[in-house]
């Protein structure tokens, strides 16, 4: 048996044996008798509220989540992990076998990427991870097009490939008419231009003052 269970059990024996003794000393006083029940409900409900309520809960966790069973650690835990470790590799394939076990989730792939380029500082092998996966598989709409701006992002914000970000929102434009992404599509696409008009503005200040000089 559980060391905490016997424990418990044996303190709640202790405490009804001594609420039997009081009783003894006092059932013969009116007045004792019943300063004496109120001194117990009051004893009886802050053990209720100081234990009982902590070992329900913890009942209710142990039925609900681990079922008497020992809790699986999922891939995504140990993906965490390994990253905190700084183990990206390590990270990478964790994702990779949980895609190998359900290929249907954007999740790892985000992820995935994410590590390649903040970690591994490696934006193009992102960008062959993101296009692999679009290819690999049909995705509903919604996937697809989350997919799809996360290279657009890449291209815009790490690669500075800002003509081949273009053609990809076009497209999704041209793919989505008259949703939501499509709408996001032109939103980026006006991001995208204001950035195309900083570059060309800091190249022009560059070259004049090297003219200058």
């Amino acid at each position: 048996m559980n060391r905490t269970l016997i424990i418990r059990l044996g303190l709640i024996g202790l405490f009804f044996g001594l609420a039997r003794l009081g009783w003894q000393k006092v059932q013969d006083d009116v007045g004792m008798s019943f300063v004496y029940f109120i001194a117990l409900g009051v004893i009886i409900g802050l053990l209720v509220v100081k234990y009982g309520v902590t070992w329900f809960g913890e009942a209710v966790g142990t039925a609900v989540y681990s079922s008497g069973e020992m809790i699986r650690v999922n891939d995504g835990v140990k993906a965490a992990a390994k990253l905190a470790q700084g183990d990206y590799e390590g990270a990478i394939a964790e994702h990779e076998k949980s895609l190998q076990e359900d290929p249907a989730q954007t999740f790892p792939i985000a992820e995935i990427v994410k590590i390649c380029v903040e970690k591994l500082q490696d934006p193009q092998r992102a960008l062959s991870v993101l296009q692999q996966q679009l290819r690999a598989q049909t995705w509903p709409d919604e996937d697809a097009v989350f997919l799809r701006f996360r290279i657009i992002e890449i291209q815009m914000d790490t690669l500075k490939d800002y003509s081949a970000a273009r053609a990809l929102l076009e497209s999704v434009m041209a793919d989505f008419p008259g949703t939501r992404h499509a709408a996001n599509a032109h939103h980026k696409l006006h991001e995208l231009e204001q950035l195309e008009f900083k570059l060309i503005t800091e190249q022009r200040l560059k070259a004049a003052s090297q003219s200058v000089n």
